[in-house]
């Protein structure tokens, strides 16, 4: 099995759910992929930037639970700061995307690939911008590596352009709808995902409730995956970084593209079961806003 690198930020969330505020959760797309790559058994190591503000007992949590945190950097600067607040089980208002605060923060802690891969290592990298995952893809290439990459509605909308561009260097591209369709606009999902494959690397169109469709080149008709149903739905927070993170540590362990797509979006489910990061392991107190 090959080693999963995951490359991306950490955050500290306030969630809000049912007029409910949940503060100084643990986050980031980094944080919950790595998680997920961890449970569904691979060797991991995390690449990212903590703030100031990242407190040390949740980094000494993760090495608990196995996963390499030395290409963890502690910067001096604060953590992002993401605010979710759902309108249901799947929408969301990610209001920090507006913000310049936020957009500073994700200069200032911008996350490398703080050690060189290995042949039949698999890179996974949550939401970056897109010159950061140009780069990791550059390194991934000449190690031998592979790539696996999402994105999220704040960066597809600045780097559309750029992010089409890296497609034919990925394994897998695995955006959610929202995403697809700022990235093909005009386009229903359906064909949205099959004119992003067409650019040169299979795309898993991360559905929601509805699961997945995977579609392995712009011609081949698309593979619709179910997602498996949740013990319950809790928060929905990190449940696409999960399926990315367990979709790596599947193609690591040399598993065909369709089962480990099929197994990713186990863990996504296995997420949405838990506050934060918790049903993946990490369990933190957490504090109510008042």
């Amino acid at each position: 099995m090959g080693r999963v690198h995951v490359v991306g930020y950490l955050s500290i969330d306030r969630i809000v759910l049912d007029g409910r505020s949940i503060e100084d959760v643990p986050g980031g797309g980094a944080l919950y992929a790595a998680l997920a790559a961890r449970g569904a058994g691979a060797e991991v190591a995390l690449h990212a930037c903590a703030g100031t503000d990242f407190r040390a007992a949740w980094l000494d949590r993760l090495a608990t639970l196995g996963i390499d945190i030395a290409g963890i950097a502690r910067c001096a600067v604060p953590t992002r700061r993401a605010r979710l607040a759902y309108v249901d089980d799947e929408r969301r208002d990610s209001a920090h995307f507006a913000e310049t605060a936020w957009w500073e923060s994700t200069r200032a802690l911008a996350p490398r690939l703080a050690a060189v891969p290995e042949r039949g290592d698999v890179i996974a990298v949550p939401p970056v911008p897109a010159r950061i995952l140009a780069m990791i893809c550059a390194q991934a290439r000449a190690a031998g590596a592979r790539v696996v990459a999402d994105t999220s509605a704040a960066f597809a909308g600045v780097d559309g352009d750029a992010l089409r561009a890296a497609m034919p260097a990925l394994a897998v591209f695995a955006p959610s709808l929202e995403e697809t369709r700022i990235l093909e606009p005009g386009r229903d999902d359906d064909e949205a995902a099959l004119a992003l494959a067409a650019r040169g690397c299979p795309v898993l169109q991360k559905r929601g409730a509805a699961g997945a469709v995977l579609a392995r080149d712009g011609i081949s008709p698309l593979l619709r995956l179910p997602a498996p149903a949740p013990s319950a739905i809790v928060d929905t927070t990190g449940a696409g970084d999960s399926v990315l993170g367990a979709l790596a540590a599947g193609l690591g362990a040399h598993t065909d593209l369709t089962d480990a797509a099929r197994d990713a979006l186990a863990w996504g489910a296995r997420c949405v079961g838990g506050l934060g990061p918790s049903a993946l392991g990490l369990r933190v107190e957490l504090a109510e806003a008042t």
